[in-house]
């Protein structure tokens, strides 16, 4: 995969950590810079993000009505599948909007580990010098160190890091911070009431919410501190969004003060859940009376097959 390399590093690696050596230039501390890069990285994003969450929204206020659809029709499978596909379209929820951020991150996330690699050594190659930064850096960015020296890749804040955030971290304290933050945003981003299934699928989506975070400190135990840093970061910014788009979410259940605080997006979340139950139940219930018309009456063409729109995205 070597012929991959040199796009690789022009499209993604170089340009990161061109953006690293200005931000080492203005703040003299890579940790900084890191933090920097994630919240620049998270803005430029945003629109994917509030669609991810926006999402994950519009899962939950459906979720009393899939209920009792499942409760209905959960033996009848294609039609299950009919009235699920007609709810989400009626309103307005698009389950691929939710995997779309996790696919863009993805590379960043890669680039992230190969800069801080580059930067600072590892896997069999040496950390680049000024000379080698100086093949891609652009004019207006110059190289705060000498051209035979490394990058110094410290947080000076973080005093336990001192062999630098592109070595893994000596005391594991990044990545259990990385966990214990995304198990904070994957709880909030449950529904405060967790709806009561029998669905083995949707029991295992529900139990991942605590796997995830183990996965996360597993993934970071022994990579480049920096990725700790900008998972923390990263998911630090994803709680703010969710604070404010769905609310605490499930939090309040392990943190029972949380309770006490409204948030902008749980009164929204709620009414909206009532009013798709309302209209699913009136749905089926017009559905229920047109099974029953006699064979041979006519069917009120303005009942059952076509739903009209109501609700939409918000």
């Amino acid at each position: 995969m070597s012929f991959l390399e040199g796009p690789w590093n022009t499209l993604l690696v170089h340009p990161l950590l061109t953006v690293f050596v200005a931000l080492f230039d203005l703040f003299h501390d890579f940790g900084l810079a890191i933090i920097l890069v994630t919240v620049g990285i998270r803005l430029v994003l945003y629109p994917l993000f509030v669609a991810q969450i926006r999402s994950q929204r519009a899962m939950q206020e459906l979720a009393p009505a899939m209920n009792e659809l499942k409760a209905k029709y959960g033996k009848d499978r294609q039609r299950m599948s009919e009235e699920q596909m007609k709810l989400y379209k009626e309103r307005g929820y698009n389950p691929a909007m939710g995997c779309l951020p996790l696919l863009v991150q993805m590379p960043i996330l890669f680039a992230m580990y190969a800069a801080f690699i580059q930067a600072g050594g590892g896997v069999g190659q040496a950390a680049l010098t000024g000379a080698e930064y100086a093949k891609f850096l652009p004019s207006f960015v110059s190289y705060p160190l000498g051209l035979d020296q490394p990058l110094d890749t410290a947080a000076h804040w973080l005093p336990w890091m001192t062999a630098g955030l592109a070595q893994a971290d000596p005391l594991h304290v990044l990545p259990v911070l990385a966990g214990a933050s995304q198990l904070i945003a994957s709880l909030m981003a449950q529904p405060a009431k967790q709806p009561v299934t029998d669905d083995p699928q949707a029991k295992m989506m529900q139990s991942m919410v605590y796997y995830f975070p183990l996965i996360t400190v597993f993934i970071a135990w022994g990579l480049p501190a920096g990725l700790g840093l900008y998972w923390v970061t990263t998911t630090l910014f994803q709680m703010v969004q969710q604070y404010f788009v769905t609310g605490w979410g499930r939090l309040p259940r392990f943190v029972p003060a949380l309770a006490n605080i409204p948030s902008p997006g749980e009164r929204a979340l709620g009414r909206r859940q009532v009013a798709a139950l309302a209209e699913e139940r009136a749905d089926m219930a017009a559905l229920d009376a047109q099974e029953r018309k006699p064979q041979g009456q006519p069917k009120d063409p303005g009942k059952g097959g076509g739903r009209k729109r109501k609700g939409g995205r918000r």
